[in-house]
C-alpha cells in the first residue's frame, strides 16, 4: 500500500498483510518504468524479489545512477534463485 501526503518525497510504503497468491506463484515478469530510486519504490521493488518465488525477470527503468540501485537491489534477499535483476538508465 502507498501512502502520500501529497508530496512526491513524503510518500511511505507499508508491507500489506498478505501477499497474493497469483503473485506469488504465478508473477514471473515485474517492470518498474519511470523509477527515481525514491525509499517507497525501492522498498516495493524488495518486496516483490522477497515474495515473488516464480519472479524470472525483474527489469528497472530509471531516471538516473542504475548501477547505484542495482546495487542496493542486489543486496536483497531474492526467494527466486533463477531472477535475473536488469536496472538501466531512461536515455
Amino acid at each position: 500500500m502507498l501512502i502520500s501526503d501529497g508530496e512526491d518525497d513524503q510518500e511511505s510504503w507499508e508491507e500489506p498483510e498478505f501477499f497474493p497468491q497469483c503473485l506469488s506463484s504465478y508473477f514471473t515478469t515485474c517492470i518498474i518504468e519511470d523509477f527515481l530510486d525514491r525509499k517507497h519504490e525501492l522498498l516495493l521493488a524488495e518486496y516483490i524479489l522477497r515474495k515473488s518465488q516464480n519472479l524470472q525477470t525483474m527489469t528497472i527503468e530509471c531516471e538516473s545512477e542504475p548501477l547505484k540501485i542495482k546495487r542496493k537491489l542486489s543486496q536483497c534477499p531474492k526467494v527466486s534463485a533463477t531472477c535475473q535483476l536488469s536496472v538501466f538508465e531512461n536515455i
